[in-house]
């Protein structure tokens, strides 16, 4: 068990991430089929990444160790179809060759992960080509349930901590996770306790964790915690809205209707890149549904998120009822 002791300036500092850390989330995606974990909540998940498997996929599990987890993070920040190129991994990258070195200690290299040790750009090469073709069939189709699972569990935090105080949303987070008061206790294998030392305190929900994990980086340490027991499932296939609706409200409105109705806590960077709009565009369309009544906006920090009102929900429900006419 670890243990985070927090005074009241360490409570003060308590942040709640409102948006998934994609290349957190793939590389727990990637530990949960490594270690052939089960559980019921991701079974969904598993058939759709096995139904696209390539079997050449299985060398990214020579990355993982029950104590240790590759760095994606800032390799999947946006769907592959959406890059200029492929997510690169760096052979000069810190992050990457201390993971290796970690995983050397951890247990024997394979041949691939030798050649990562050595730096053998070939080697980086295949596996910037393996992590792109895992992040298409495991992280991809997902990003929007993804956001959303992440963005509402943050809410629910953050309501909880608003309403009831700090020390009542901790005792609530997740069972996993324990609050005595002065002592914020993680049920992980390793027993040791981890000093704030004035870093920030970051809880972040995640829809691929099983379980809870701890990193502690120079400036700050992030606790990830799974979001939710409900189903991984698809995102929604994107509905055109009719001609009807597009006529009554403009195609680019009608599409950020429907935007916001399959994916609630829809983002307005995620409006902007469904629509292909800039964020400041994005924005504009959202007031100006949120100005007639079809969604609602809240604010969580720095964030900004759409959920469809009754009214935008029935509206286009309606519209793709008037097809059959």
């Amino acid at each position: 068990m670890i243990r985070i002791r927090l005074g009241a300036d360490d409570l003060e500092r308590v942040q709640i991430a409102d948006a998934p850390d994609f290349g957190y989330e793939l590389a727990l995606g990637g530990s949960v089929l490594a270690d052939r974990t089960r559980a019921s909540h991701l079974s969904q998940w598993r058939r759709e990444v096995a139904r696209n498997w390539n079997p050449g996929y299985s060398r990214l599990f020579d990355l993982y160790t029950p104590g240790y987890l590759p760095t994606f993070s800032g390799l999947a920040a946006r769907p592959v179809q959406a890059q200029m190129a492929h997510p690169a991994v760096d052979p000069d990258s810190t992050g990457t060759v201390l993971h290796v070195r970690d995983l050397a200690r951890a247990r024997a290299l394979t041949p691939f992960t030798t050649a990562l040790a050595d730096g053998h750009a070939p080697a980086y090469g295949a596996l910037s080509k393996l992590v792109s073709g895992f992040q298409t069939i495991a992280l991809d189709p997902f990003r929007r349930r993804i956001t959303s699972v992440v963005a509402t569990a943050s809410a629910r935090a953050g309501t909880r901590a608003a309403t009831s105080g700090i020390d009542a949303m901790l005792r609530t987070l997740h069972p996993m996770v324990h609050w005595d008061g002065s002592v914020l206790a993680l049920d992980i294998l390793h027993d040791c306790h981890e000093p704030l030392e004035g870093r920030p305190l970051v809880l972040q929900p995640s829809a691929l964790a099983i379980g809870i994990s701890i990193n502690p980086a120079a400036d700050s340490v992030t606790i990830t915690y799974p979001a939710t027991n409900g189903v991984l499932a698809l995102d929604p296939a994107s509905r055109a809205p009719s001609l009807a609706l597009a006529t009554l409200l403009g195609s680019t409105r009608a599409a950020a209707l429907a935007a916001v109705v399959e994916a609630p806590a829809l983002t307005t960077g995620d409006l902007a890149a469904v629509l292909g709009l800039s964020a400041a565009a994005a924005s504009r369309q959202a007031t100006a549904l949120r100005e007639a009544g079809l969604i609602a906006t809240f604010r969580n920090a720095q964030t900004v998120h759409h959920h469809p009102t009754r009214l935008g929900r029935d509206l286009l429900s309606g519209s793709d009822d008037a097809r059959d006419w």
